[in-house]
């Protein structure tokens, strides 16, 4: 992996900037788990690349309300059609929230988190904001570490959630298979 050049820049969707094509899949509030059921043709299914404790990046430190030294618990998966993946997520569970309902995400194993968010009416959700990513970026290059193509940029968003009063922080980068369909 290339030296990390730069940090994502984060901001509220401005429709003229982003790629026509991606703008309803960057823009909407709903589920997304939802969406890409609808929207795949091979069956959608979760692939979980990871779960560990690690720092989170500075700009989610400032976001989450956390100190920077912090470890923060994060999840990696890939949400599946068939055996092409269409997104890369990235899930920043800070410690408080973490310990306060660890029993609901240490079961989530290949469940999809949409599931856990948009059925509990508790949650709320944060506004919306768009990266675009480019090669040498951090999550640009997280995002397509299991993949074989190397596009000139990705898109993605990102909101925190809160559960149970807890924050959480849901990145999503929209990979170029999802626009193959």
């Amino acid at each position: 992996m290339s030296e990390i050049r730069e940090w994502s820049r984060w901001q509220a969707p401005q429709k003229r900037l982003m790629p026509k094509e991606l703008i309803s899949w960057l823009t909407d509030s709903g589920s997304l788990t939802r969406r890409l059921q609808h929207h795949n043709q091979n069956g959608f299914s979760v692939e979980l690349l990871g779960n560990c404790w690690m720092r989170a990046l500075p700009d989610e430190c400032r976001l989450l309300g956390v100190p920077m030294t912090q470890m923060s618990y994060q999840r990696e998966v890939r949400l599946m059609d068939g055996d092409r993946a269409n997104v890369y997520a990235r899930t920043v569970i800070p410690l408080d929230t973490f310990q306060a309902m660890k029993h609901r995400f240490n079961s989530l194993g290949n469940k999809p988190l949409g599931e856990l968010l948009f059925t509990d009416p508790t949650v709320k959700r944060g506004p919306i904001e768009v990266a675009c990513l480019k090669p040498g970026q951090w999550l640009y290059e997280m995002a397509l570490l299991e993949e074989d193509s190397r596009p000139e940029e990705l898109w993605g968003r990102r909101s925190h959630f809160y559960l149970g009063g807890k924050i959480l922080l849901v990145n999503e980068i929209f990979l170029p298979t999802l626009m193959g369909n």
